[in-house]
């Protein structure tokens, strides 16, 4: 899929994923159930979610692993899709009460008059950084020590015609992309190829060469640069420094279905006195500590793996899971930007911490 096609499918993404929203909860067994039925003495939550969500919801998955949603009461139940676009067309459908995808991605329920809202935040900061293939340097006959040394402008204008990995055509990874393209002086319609694909395909293709760059959230990035795989097209430092909109897009929030979250009070406030209690225990534990937490859930993540999550995560888990008034802001601005909405919102309209536990101290 080029570029082209997949960055003008943006706006209608939502609406044209429903069809196969519809099919992959019938085929879970979900679309007939009432989300937040009662079941076995717990009040069932229903928790969209896309891929390998040990990468960006530490808190939410050590709560899973403690078992702190069961002390208060909540079954958790998983609605897993494929990308950020269907966990919202979940959360629009009321198939699912609470799921983790970006603010930015998210507006697009808000501009469409659906009571989404951010509910608490996952990250500080975004830590992604495109890396770039060494196969695909090597195949251009590139040194990656020089090409590192170059500016940013420079190491953009060597590799047009590239392909990009995303991971869902018109999500917040395309959108990043194809705002840091432009920005670094390339045409996203023209100078550049972007074709959405499953994690495991974006990480074997940078491997083999055949995904030239690939805009990555923590553990990929850093495992690809740490084996040999690749290197950095731009640091994490670069991004925060040059595009800051970008650095504050978030790679995943938690996000809640507001008219849901109203109805249900009581059972949104013990969900995310759990949730705050995994944040409390990824800010105050050790490395180690959490890695056997983790493991409880993720048994078969390789020791690589699940340290990077944990060093990666560890340091960018906010301590109260809430954002600033300026970084939601920020988020709001990227959305605008990146013409996903039409129109800005206030922070008021965007985010709700009426489900939060208060701030302690």
């Amino acid at each position: 899929m080029a570029s082209t096609r997949s960055h003008h499918r943006i706006r209608g993404v939502a609406a044209v994923t429903a069809g196969l929203l519809s099919l992959a909860l019938t085929a879970c067994g979900l679309d007939a159930v009432e989300p937040g039925t009662s079941t076995g003495g717990r009040d069932r939550v229903l928790v969209g979610t896309s891929g390998e969500s040990a990468g960006t919801q530490l808190a939410y998955n050590i709560a899973r692993a403690e078992g702190y949603f069961e002390a208060e009461g909540i079954q958790i139940e998983e609605v897993q899709v494929n990308g950020a676009p269907l966990i919202l067309q979940a959360l629009i459908n009321d198939q699912a009460n609470i799921g983790f995808l970006s603010l930015s991605t998210a507006l697009q329920a808000r501009e469409h008059g659906k009571n989404i809202k951010l509910g608490a935040a996952v990250q500080i900061t975004n830590d992604w950084t495109p890396v770039i293939s060494l196969k695909y340097l090597e195949k251009k006959g590139i040194d990656p020590t020089t090409f590192q040394q170059l500016p940013p402008r420079e190491r953009f204008a060597k590799i047009k015609g590239s392909v990009w990995a995303v991971n869902a055509a018109g999500g917040l990874y395309e959108r990043a992309t194809v705002y840091l393209v432009k920005h670094y002086g390339l045409d996203p319609e023209r100078d550049i190829e972007i074709i959405p694909l499953d994690q495991v395909s974006q990480v074997a293709g940078v491997k083999d060469g055949t995904v030239n760059v690939w805009l990555s959230s923590p553990p990929n990035n850093h495992l690809l640069v740490q084996s040999g795989h690749a290197i950095e097209l731009l640091s994490h430092e670069e991004i925060v420094r040059e595009t800051p909109l970008v650095a504050n897009a978030r790679s995943a929030e938690t996000i809640i279905n507001d008219d849901w979250a109203s109805r249900n009070s009581d059972v949104a406030k013990r969900f995310f006195k759990a949730y705050q209690r995994g944040a409390d225990f990824v800010v105050s534990h050790s490395v180690e500590e959490i890695i056997a937490s983790l493991r409880k859930i993720y048994p078969d993540l390789s020791d690589d793996r699940i340290t990077a999550i944990v060093e990666a995560n560890k340091k960018n888990t906010p301590k109260d899971s809430r954002h600033t008034p300026e970084a939601i802001e920020a988020q709001i601005a990227f959305s605008v930007a990146t013409g996903n909405i039409k129109r800005s919102f206030t922070v008021e309209e965007a985010y709700t911490d009426a489900y939060l536990p208060p701030v302690s101290g």
